[in-house]
């Protein structure tokens, strides 16, 4: 069973309300309010699109999301979520992630 198989993808959804949308958009996008505050000079991956979420393992967007943009050789901006969620929740932040592109 994959990482992806086993998260609850609305489960997840709200996590990402929560964590991840000032960010990365309420679509998943790469489009969040945030970014521009934050003067970014890249802008997150765009999960709505179907070949660049295929694009991405499991692994990575799970270590992106432990570790943060920085330990993975991206933004910096990006921060770390570890610390501040537990396995189930990221297995259901990476299903919601999965389930965007449609």
């Amino acid at each position: 069973m994959t990482a992806f198989a086993a998260g609850d993808a609305q489960a997840g959804a709200k996590i990402f309300n929560q964590q991840c949308a000032r960010c990365h958009g309420s679509g998943g996008r790469g489009d969040g309010p945030d970014l521009v505050k934050l003067q970014a000079a890249v802008t997150p991956d765009n999960w709505a699109d179907k070949a660049t979420n295929q694009e991405l393992s499991d692994d990575f967007i799970v270590a992106m999301i432990t570790k943060g943009g920085r330990a993975n050789g991206k933004s910096r901006i990006m921060p770390a979520f570890g610390d501040k969620l537990n396995a189930d929740q990221i297995r259901d932040l990476l299903a919601f992630i999965r389930s965007v592109p449609k």
